[in-house]
């Protein structure tokens, strides 16, 4: 990468070098038995560069021959965006223990092996239900360096397991899934996705019809997500810039329920979206969004950050609102993690509170809806009917809307006492508001 930098050397005035290596080991279940085993390897060069103030990119997975890299970057430039930021130079950053060594050597045996038990368990509570398996680890090194003087590199590892169950019986067919990913073999633990699942199964053997009118709705931390969203792209600095963002011009002002706090953190130790800098090399940081309520900042990369004005929070990532975007991609603003605060109520006690509602756990359709403004608008894809305190069923064909905004401000109802990682970069207890409209079909 140095060699590359300093053949740039009086061609441009600003360059980057994003370098990306990674190894991943898929493996797939289906229908409870091993389907395949894979080894997936991928290294490639990103490069940017701002020459006269315009921005140039380009890619490439010749690592050995940069030139045609170099004349590609340096010819967009030529019709590229207008830009006035200034790559990073050094600066201190922490190591947030995103690399674990037993990771990067658990055999593929030890791999099917968890696939193989998650699959066993789920069969003694329920011998007909169809169970696919998808594990898989990772190992990437990430290197970063620029004409300021920025020199970085991290590796990072990763186990994701995911569990889909499939029941199936006349007239009806039951979807269910859950996932974990973790940084660490320690931290992995699929038997809470089975015990999840499991109880998933034992409460949608009966279909209840859903009512039509505004109802309480409890979103676990996997159904959260639907309330998250329209908030996530709210923080997003460029819609602020842009003025899409209903909280622009709002910090200071309480926004949302004062027992609700947001922050988004990548510095937390061995967190899934967590690393010593971003992925144009700004140290990631702890930025509080929201603070009993009051709104207290918005999340930048270095574009947008110039254009506003801002400091650039560590939150520029390849693939943008949700990272993932390997090298091929220019970076945008994303989460790093997004934590939200938990309250003092467990999740039985907030269900036994309800008299009527819904508890939701995973909905179809992300992003419907006027997300900008705060709706949402999603057809269900697991929930379950509440009467007196309890589940007295599961619901089908039954669809929720509402405005995060105002749910989120002036009808929370509670906020449960634990949280758990949910969608990769989501921390969140179980929360419960009121006023959710729903409307429920004929099964």
């Amino acid at each position: 990468m140095d060699a590359l930098l300093k053949m740039l050397d009086g061609k441009i005035d600003q360059a980057e070098l994003f370098h990306l290596c990674s190894r991943t080991t898929p493996i797939e279940f289906r229908c409870g038995k091993l389907e395949s085993i894979k080894d997936k390897q991928i290294e490639g060069v990103a490069l940017r560069v701002i020459d006269n103030g315009r921005l140039g990119f380009a890619t490439t997975t010749d690592v050995n021959d940069p030139s045609g890299l170099i004349d590609a970057a340096i010819a967009a430039a030529a019709f590229g965006e207008e830009v006035s930021f200034t790559f990073p130079s050094k600066r201190e950053s922490k190591a947030p223990q995103v690399y674990d060594a037993s990771v990067a050597n658990v055999s593929e045996e030890a791999l099917i092996e968890i696939g193989e038990e998650a699959i066993a368990l789920i069969r003694t509570a329920d011998s007909q239900a169809e169970i696919n398996v998808s594990i898989a680890k990772s190992v990437e090194k990430v290197a970063i360096e620029n004409t300021s003087g920025l020199k970085l590199e991290e590796e990072r590892t990763t186990v994701f397991v995911s569990i889909e169950v499939e029941k199936v019986r006349e007239g009806d067919i039951f979807l269910l899934s859950d996932e974990t990913q973790v940084r660490h073999l320690e931290d992995l633990n699929p038997g809470k996705l089975v015990d999840r699942l499991e109880e998933q199964l034992r409460l949608g053997k009966t279909i209840v019809p859903a009512p039509s009118r505004k109802l309480p709705v409890v979103f676990t931390p996997n159904g959260a997500i639907a309330l998250l969203l329209p908030l996530i792209v709210g923080f997003n600095g460029k819609s602020v810039y842009l003025g899409t963002s209903p909280l622009k011009g709002r910090i200071g002002d309480t926004v949302l329920d004062p027992r609700l706090s947001i922050a988004d953190d990548g510095t937390l130790v061995k967190a899934p979206g967590s690393g010593a800098f971003d992925d144009e090399g700004t140290p990631t940081s702890s930025t509080a969004l929201v603070t009993e309520g009051v709104l207290q900042g918005f999340l930048y990369d270095l574009r947008t950050a110039a254009l506003a004005g801002a400091k650039p929070t560590g939150n520029g990532y390849k693939g943008g609102l949700f990272g993932g975007g390997g090298f091929r991609s220019l970076p945008g603003v994303g989460m790093s993690n997004v934590i939200v605060g938990k309250g003092a109520t467990p999740q039985a006690r907030i269900i036994a509170g309800i008299e009527e509602g819904l508890l939701v756990e995973a909905v179809l359709g992300l992003g419907q809806g006027n997300v900008a403004s705060g709706e949402f608008s999603n057809n269900v894809a697991v929930a379950f009917k509440i009467e007196d305190g309890k589940i007295v069923g599961r619901v089908k064909n039954t669809m929720i809307a509402g405005n995060t905004y105002n749910l989120l401000k002036d009808h929370l109802i509670a906020l449960s006492d634990s949280a758990r990682w949910v969608h990769g970069t989501f921390n969140t207890p179980t929360i419960a508001v009121d006023a959710v409209s729903v409307v429920g079909q004929s099964n």
